[in-house]
């Protein structure tokens, strides 16, 4: 890094991916600021300069201790250990220090006095994980998958009984209804639809979300909501509004035909015919609304997937970041790591999900195609935002 380009980084500040810091004292450690990037998306810390953006500078002399330093800390402190970037700069005469760290293994933690300490960066500040912030590091990492968990509260009978006959006689040729109890018990446990608490059999949150009864009531989360609005803002007239609450398979089919009735007849002449005209296809609305459900991170309370329809496109909003080691540019080539692998494999079974990672690219091309347009495919905050655009009136008129 040179001068010019650490200057123009001090003097944008810190931030959720850059921090400052004087110097390094026993009392003033770096690991707990290391972690909490790695937590992240990574970062950069420059040592040598203060809270106010004041290059202060490392005394040349110290240099090689603050580097063994650092050093040292990465391989036995913070673990799973990593290998920074570590760079000396000499700007306006004086030395600081850049350290970039990234890794794709978390959840990171400090270990320290026999104790493991999860952080996390929250704007400009570092703090210890909660619990539930710490479950969602452990499910991106692909540690742990929420949906094998057991529902507390829910048994067996909030599960709708003929909608998993059904499924189990289609999708696996198995017949549960002439099974005694405790055999059917055992498939669906095997299954993941079940799980066996200390003798106690509750439901898994795949088994909610798949075979509910009504899903909304354990799994609040759940549920999917659209709204349609009279032209490109949020601040528009709107127009409709649903809360779907079903199974995910339910609230698949129900989105995708709320979607297509709200969608605008439009139409033009080719030849002596009248053709209607496509605004997005539907493999393409189906694909994204599964994506939503198939990915997002159930562990998110409070949130559900998002449907905004305008006048110039379709927003569908999924609740969760991207898991470990995948990027907005590595899906758009086929990348994928599934977060919830049950889930999957059962909207696999519906024949939902047989393009194996390939329909974010699927996405991309058709609506290339139809409206000249790529579909805007970016994170925001705790959220996964896929954006489609119909084809611009004027580029329709030339």
């Amino acid at each position: 890094m040179d001068a010019e380009k650490l200057k123009e980084i001090i003097r944008n500040g810190e931030s959720s991916t850059v921090e400052f810091k004087e110097t390094l004292t026993y009392k003033l450690p770096l690991e707990k600021e290391i972690v909490a990037f790695l937590n992240l998306r990574g970062g950069k810390i420059l040592i040598g300069v203060s809270d106010d953006k004041d290059i202060v500078g490392i005394d040349e002399k110290e240099l090689k201790d603050i580097e063994e330093k650092i050093m040292n800390k990465c391989r036995s402190v913070v673990k799973p250990e990593i290998i920074p970037i570590y760079e000396t700069v000499f700007v306006d005469g004086k030395y600081v220090v850049v350290l970039e760290v990234r890794g794709i293994d978390k959840p990171y933690y400090v270990f320290k006095d026999d104790r493991k300490t999860y952080y996390i960066r929250v704007g400009t500040t570092e703090r210890e994980a909660t619990r539930e912030e710490l479950k969602r590091l452990f499910q991106a990492s692909g540690m742990i998958h929420y949906e094998e968990n057991p529902v507390f509260g829910s048994k067996p009978e909030d599960l709708d009984i003929k909608e998993i006959e059904k499924y189990f006689i289609e999708k696996r040729n198995i017949d549960t209804s002439k099974m005694n109890k405790y055999e059917r018990t055992n498939i669906l446990i095997n299954a993941g639809i079940l799980c066996n608490v200390e003798g106690e059999i509750l439901c898994s949150v795949a088994g909610i979300l798949l075979f509910g009864k009504e899903p909304a009531k354990f799994l609040p989360q759940s549920g999917m909501m659209f709204a349609h609005f009279d032209g490109n803002e949020i601040s528009g007239k709107l127009t409709d509004r649903k809360e779907l609450k079903g199974t995910l398979v339910k609230n698949i089919e129900e989105m995708v035909n709320i979607i297509n009735l709200n969608l605008p007849e439009q139409s033009e002449i080719q030849g002596l015919k009248r053709v209607e005209k496509v605004l997005y296809p539907c493999d393409v609305i189906r694909e994204a609304i599964v994506n939503a459900c198939a990915h997002r991170d159930y562990t998110i309370f409070g949130s559900k997937i998002m449907v905004f329809l305008f006048n110039d496109r379709l927003e569908i909003k999924s609740p969760g970041k991207l898991p470990n080691s995948i990027t907005i540019e590595n899906i758009k080539i086929g990348r994928s790591v599934r977060r919830n692998h049950l889930i999957a494999q059962f909207l696999n079974d519906y024949r939902y999900m047989e393009k194996l990672g390939l329909g974010i690219r699927m996405i991309i091309r058709e609506m290339k195609d139809l409206s000249g347009i790529e579909p805007d495919i970016k994170e925001e905050g705790e959220e996964f935002i896929i954006i489609l655009y119909k084809k611009r009136e004027n580029d329709e008129n030339e």
